[in-house]
This record gives C-alpha cells, sequence and structure tokens, in this order.
C-alpha cells in the first residue's frame, strides 16, 4: 500500500530528531440489495442503499532510537460512508497504540489491538461488502480488538507468532461493580496467534480465550433454575495458496461460549434478560463448527472468485439443535484500476436454519463498489 508520507519537524528538538508520521487509510463503499424470506412468509421488501465497507484513516509514526530499537504508535479510526449521521464510534476505535520495536527481539505494543484472528487471518474472505450475504461476515464473525497489552514476534524462516492480554477492567470498561451486581464474574481476554509462509503457500492459526463469556442454564433436583458462568473458546484454521495469478484459500473455526453464527442461541438468551457490562458481553452456552473456500483467479486486472461457506448444526446449552445450519455462496469479481483503486461487483446467497420447526430464512444480495487505497 502506498503511503502518504508527511515529516513534521519538531522546533524544539535539533534536525537530526525530525520525526516522520505517515498518513494512511483506505474509503471503500457502495450499493447493495437484499431481500430476505422465511419458510412459510411472504418475502420482506427488497433493501438497498449505500453500503460502508470499512472505511478507515489512520497515522503512525516511529522514532530510531538506536541499536536496533524503535519507539512506535499508531491512531486508526473508522470513517463511516454508509450513515446518513456520519457515524458515532468515536476517535481511534480500530488498531490504536503505543510500543518498543526491535530487529531481532519483537515488538511491544500497548493499546486497542486487533487479535490474532483479526489481525493475521481472514484471508479466505476476499470480499468486500457490508450485508453478510455478500461476504463470509458469519465466518470472521469472531474478529475483534482487545484493549490490552501484545507482543509480536519477529519472522523466523517464515514463522512467526503473537499473543495479547486484555486485563479485566479493561474489558469491563472499570465496572467492577456492574460485574458483580450481575455475577458474570471477570472477561479477561487472551488471544494467541501462529503464521507460517512460503513460496505463495500459508498456514495460520489463531485462538481466543475468554473468560466467562457464557452461561449454562440447568434445573436443579428441586425444580429451581440455575446457572453456571463457562468460558469461551475460539479456534480458526487457514490455509492455502496465492501466487502465479491464483489464489485459493480454505478455513475451518471452532467456537464455543461466544458469538455464534445461529439466530437461535440470541434468541434464547434473551429470554433469560442477561447482560454484560462494557466488552465483557455474555452467551448462551453454546457450540458451533464451520468451514469456508474460496478460490479466485487473476485474469490481467480481472479477478473472478466464488466462496462457498457452511456451519454444521450447533449445541445450545448442551443439546445439539436440528435446523440450525447455514449454507451461503458468493461469487463475482475484482477489476484493478491501478495498484490502488479496485472495483468490485458480487451477487450473495445465504440459507440459516431457524431451529427446529421454526423453517429457515434465505437472503439473496448484489453488491457493486470501488475501493481506494492511500
Amino acid at each position: 500500500m502506498k503511503k502518504t508520507l508527511i515529516a513534521l519537524a519538531l522546533t524544539t528538538l535539533p534536525v537530526a530528531a525530525m520525526a516522520e508520521v505517515v498518513l494512511y487509510g483506505q474509503m471503500k463503499a457502495g450499493y447493495e440489495v437484499n431481500s430476505s424470506k422465511v419458510t412459510g412468509e411472504d418475502r420482506d421488501p427488497y433493501l438497498n442503499g449505500i453500503a460502508d465497507y470499512g472505511s478507515r484513516i489512520g497515522f503512525k509514526g516511529s522514532e530510531d532510537l538506536g541499536n536496533g530499537l524503535k519507539a512506535i504508535w499508531q491512531v486508526e479510526s473508522r470513517i463511516h460512508l454508509g450513515h446518513s449521521n456520519g457515524g458515532s464510534d468515536g476517535w481511534a476505535n480500530r488498531d490504536s497504540f503505543i510500543g518498543l520495536q526491535h530487529d531481532k527481539f519483537g515488538t511491544v505494543r500497548a493499546g486497542r489491538i486487533s487479535n490474532a484472528i483479526n489481525a493475521n487471518m481472514d484471508v479466505v474472505d476476499a470480499w468486500e461488502y457490508s450485508s453478510d450475504a455478500l461476504g463470509l461476515g458469519k465466518f470472521t464473525r469472531t474478529d475483534a480488538r482487545y484493549v490490552g497489552i501484545a507482543y509480536d514476534s519477529p519472522e523466523w524462516a517464515g514463522f512467526n507468532f503473537n499473543v495479547l492480554y486484555s486485563p479485566r477492567d479493561n474489558v469491563n470498561g472499570g465496572d467492577r461493580t456492574g460485574e458483580y451486581d450481575r455475577g458474570i464474574g471477570s472477561g479477561d481476554k487472551y488471544s494467541l496467534g501462529l503464521n507460517y509462509k512460503n513460496s505463495g503457500f500459508y498456514a495460520k492459526y489463531g485462538f481466543d480465550y475468554l473468560k466467562n463469556s457464557a452461561v449454562k442454564y440447568d434445573v436443579n433436583k428441586l425444580g429451581v433454575l440455575t446457572k453456571d458462568l463457562k468460558d469461551g473458546q475460539v479456534h480458526r484454521v487457514e490455509g492455502g495458496y496465492d501466487a502465479n495469478n491464483l489464489f485459493v484459500g480454505v478455513g475451518y473455526q471452532y467456537t464455543k461460549n461466544t458469538s455464534s453464527y445461529n439466530r437461535a442461541v440470541n434468541d434464547f438468551l434473551s429470554d433469560f434478560g442477561d447482560a454484560g457490562v462494557g466488552d465483557h458481553s455474555v452467551t448462551l452456552d453454546n457450540q458451533g463448527q464451520e468451514a469456508a473456500l474460496t478460490v479466485g483467479y487473476h485474469f490481467g486486472n480481472v479477478f473472478p472468485k466464488i466462496s462457498y461457506a457452511h456451519g454444521w448444526d450447533v449445541k445450545i446449552n448442551g443439546t445439539k439443535e436440528k435446523n440450525t445450519k447455514y449454507d451461503q455462496i458468493v461469487l463475482g469479481a475484482d477489476y484493478d484500476f491501478s495498484k490502488r483503486t479496485t472495483a468490485n461487483v458480487q451477487a450473495g446467497w445465504l440459507r440459516e436454519g431457524l431451529g427446529e420447526d421454526a423453517g429457515k430464512i434465505k437472503t439473496t444480495a448484489f453488491g457493486v463498489g470501488l475501493k481506494h487505497t492511500f
């Protein structure tokens, strides 16, 4: 990505101590239309409008401290091109941090930082979109950012790893009393990533461990409804090949006691009225497995591609629920006007099971958009 360099002279320091700031970002948006139909019901009205694909702007810089050591920093924010009010997420809502980087020993950062799944993976989701029917948003829903401290290793023969820890009171926003009143315990978050690449081939593994992220409900011998706190896990594996004009990406994900791809989990939970505190969200005890495949080939400036994703029936509160799987197909192409400007067009189909005897919901969608990086 081409960056714009802005040299800022610090008037109180010698000329040799000038600081360099990099301005970078992406502007990307498009037009999307989609409609859904539940089994046995009339089709919903078509929804259409301008959709933002995750536009963002950032500033980053570094200072050479000598002996291979640098001080680094970054401030990155979302830009909402598709919101009528411009969005309200505030400043520095994406990866924003300060840290130290060494050529041989790696990097330590503190701030709002992507988990390993968000930072290093998502290769299989090669789409720009807002509607989940036009990309693999269900599969990549476990992407997250945590306020904490991270370590990124240097690369050794194609291998590298990274770890991230988010302390309890950063997760709950300092509201430990709120956690206590709701009886949801601490919500510390841990993340680990392992990566390898060589001659176009790549393999990635991401793991999240989430303290007290779910509750399991049961009825005791006295007929009283009880609930037990459960920790959550996310395991994602991705691999493939990206070279010589060919792209193949395959992914598998197992989730336990965290956000589910099935709507029934959220519907069940709302019946009990549980709520989280800050970024310490609580869901219903659940497990799910899903897989995704994307294949594409570059013909000059044109990159046609197709994705298929499947989620198996989920377990909710320890019981496998019928008709909770999903299937998805996305077909489209990108066209590169230049190294920095790309147009996209795609169509998607998504079918989701709503639970036993609840039918299915089928969504069809179409989108066309434009992305420019700077």
